[in-house]
């Protein structure tokens, strides 16, 4: 099955509640992807290290998270590499 985000619920720190198109709400944590490049000060990921700027995220036609610099990640890897949310009452 191939994967794409249907809307982006809220995004806190480094972590994106996703609407997927199976129809489960994920969370996905960017926090070790983020660190591992700002690390190597790649220009690029490593600006999401802002959080203002991280908040600024987007959801493109392909059901794909986007930044206006041009990052971008495959929906499938989000998928296989985030965690069911667990809601609290």
């Amino acid at each position: 099955m191939l994967y794409y985000i249907k809307e982006i619920l809220s995004v806190q720190d480094y972590n994106i509640s996703c609407l997927f198109n199976t129809g489960e709400v994920r969370v996905v944590d960017l926090a070790a992807i983020i660190a591992k490049y700002k690390k190597n000060n790649d220009g690029l990921i490593s600006s999401l290290a802002d959080k203002t700027y991280f908040k600024s995220v987007k959801l493109d036609s392909y059901g794909t998270l986007t930044w206006a610099n041009g990052v971008d990640f495959d929906p499938d890897n989000l998928y296989n590499m985030s965690y069911p949310q667990i809601a609290t009452i």
